[in-house]
């Protein structure tokens, strides 16, 4: 009983480990218009650069990048609506983010958006 019971608690610990996520506030730098790269040519890519929103979110944001940079994740923007994306880590520019995604999302300097970043 007691060695289902402690099974039963890894299985959940585990499971909640894997589900960590960090949520924080970005602002946007800089947005393009639609690119068209050739293979891709029915997606359209549209990318950002982007930074953190709060100074207290700086160094969480910096540390995901050096670990995670090129990784999937979504953001969600002041409409509500979550939008898939990966966020590419710039070496060269301290705590900032490229994020390149397929919606037709039109997104401008200083607007806000949430980022979901997986921590697993």
């Amino acid at each position: 009983m007691c060695r289902r019971l402690i099974a039963a608690f890894a299985v959940m610990f585990a499971a909640s480990v894997q589900a960590a996520e960090l949520t924080l506030e970005a602002e946007v730098l800089e947005a393009t218009t639609e690119v068209q790269l050739p293979a891709l040519s029915s997606h359209p890519v549209q990318f950002l650069v982007l930074h953190h929103k709060h100074d207290q979110d700086q160094a969480n944001l910096a540390a995901w990048l050096r670990q995670h940079g090129g990784a999937q994740v979504a953001f969600q923007t002041l409409d509500g609506t979550v939008h898939q994306a990966v966020l590419q880590r710039l070496k060269h520019c301290f705590g900032r983010g490229l994020l390149l995604y397929t919606d037709p999302v039109r997104l401008k300097e200083k607007d806000v958006i949430r980022l979901q970043l997986a921590t697993q």
